[in-house]
């Protein structure tokens, strides 16, 4: 059963519990009341409570790192569980959303938001659901910062109750119904504009620049390149990626390398490269058939000396290989006439 990960972001601490910020804390103590989940453990800059909500396998994750740094547990819990962002959910406080209201967003900006800001820098996209819960804004000149770390008062803390409840329905439809008809359900209908693609773009860019040592964002701008068409700029963005591996991850570099090489069969250097890595990792079998693409590729170009040289180069691995005999046998004669 595939998870799905509800992110209540907030900060931990007792003396945060009641206030603005900590409002997505609040709808998941909602949903961990209503379905009787228990055992709240400890892991990856996390509290997380697992279960079943609507039939549908959950993960209500706390950051324990402090709003500001909510991104490391969010893509922490990802990576480990290795869940796709459409699998994940957000619920924060919103300044924007008036208090009162609760809005359901597949995709979007921070809003200022830090939380929401530095999860974004970490899985490299603004391109996950997230739940606003509203609270409006400050009062005269009190400022933003002072505003969400107070308790609400009267009247919105009254208001601010019934909202947790809503919030709480609105992530059961999001787990049951999907993000479209769970925002039809949500929001009234109301649609919702969806980022360009330059404005994606330019989300990636900055989180390339804000966390250059990060390779998801990177993998994340390299794919978008290729969506756009933007083949030259894809083949450097993966370059870097195999430059950012390095060394220490070989598997992820060579990795790297094969998305140049789809994007350039003329790389030449990355194919012998490859072959070489598949050897060094006892794989024979994937080191042979490297040489014998890199062996196609010289073919297409005439290159036929090199063609042959990458031929032995398969047949020094497997003497008896089929496939590689036979090419062998048709570049000679190819030289010969």
């Amino acid at each position: 059963m595939s998870k799905h990960l509800i992110v209540g972001l907030g900060n931990p601490g007792r003396d945060y519990e009641q206030t603005r910020h900590n409002v997505g804390w609040w709808v998941l103590d909602a949903l961990i009341a209503r379905h009787n989940l228990q055992g709240a453990v400890k892991e990856k800059k996390a509290v997380v409570t697992s279960g079943v909500i609507g039939g549908k396998s959950v993960l209500l994750a706390k950051p324990q790192t402090y709003m500001n740094l909510s991104g490391e547990a969010v893509r922490a819990l990802l990576d480990f569980y290795k869940l796709p962002l459409e699998n994940l959910l957000v619920i924060h406080d919103d300044m924007d959303t008036p208090l009162g209201q609760i809005r359901l967003r597949r995709t979007g900006g921070h809003g200022g938001q830090n939380g929401v800001r530095n999860i974004i820098l970490h899985v490299g996209t603004q391109d996950f659901a997230r739940l606003r819960f509203g609270i409006g804004r400050p009062p005269g000149k009190l400022p933003a910062r002072d505003y969400v770390l107070h308790p609400f008062v009267g009247d919105e803390r009254i208001l601010a109750q019934q909202m947790v409840d809503k919030a709480a329905d609105a992530a059961e439809a999001w787990l049951s119904l999907g993000i479209d008809a769970a925002m039809n359900r949500v929001n009234g209908g109301e649609a919702e504009a969806k980022p360009s693609d330059q404005e994606q773009l330019a989300v990636l860019l900055r989180a390339c620049e804000l966390a250059p040592s990060d390779p998801k964002p990177l993998e994340a701008l390299a794919k978008h390149y290729q969506k756009l068409r933007q083949r030259d700029d894809a083949i450097r963005t993966y370059e870097r990626l195999a430059e950012l591996y390095g060394e220490a991850s070989p598997k992820q570099r060579a990795w790297a390398w094969e998305q140049v090489v789809r994007l350039d069969v003329r790389r030449y250097d990355l194919h012998e490269r490859l072959a070489q890595h598949a050897l060094a990792q006892g794989d024979s079998k994937r080191a042979t058939q490297a040489w014998l693409r890199l062996a196609e590729v010289l073919q297409d170009a005439a290159d036929w000396p090199a063609a042959l040289r990458a031929v032995e180069e398969a047949l020094r691995i497997n003497p008896a290989h089929d496939r590689a005999l036979a090419m062998r046998q048709a570049i000679e004669h190819r030289l010969l006439h």
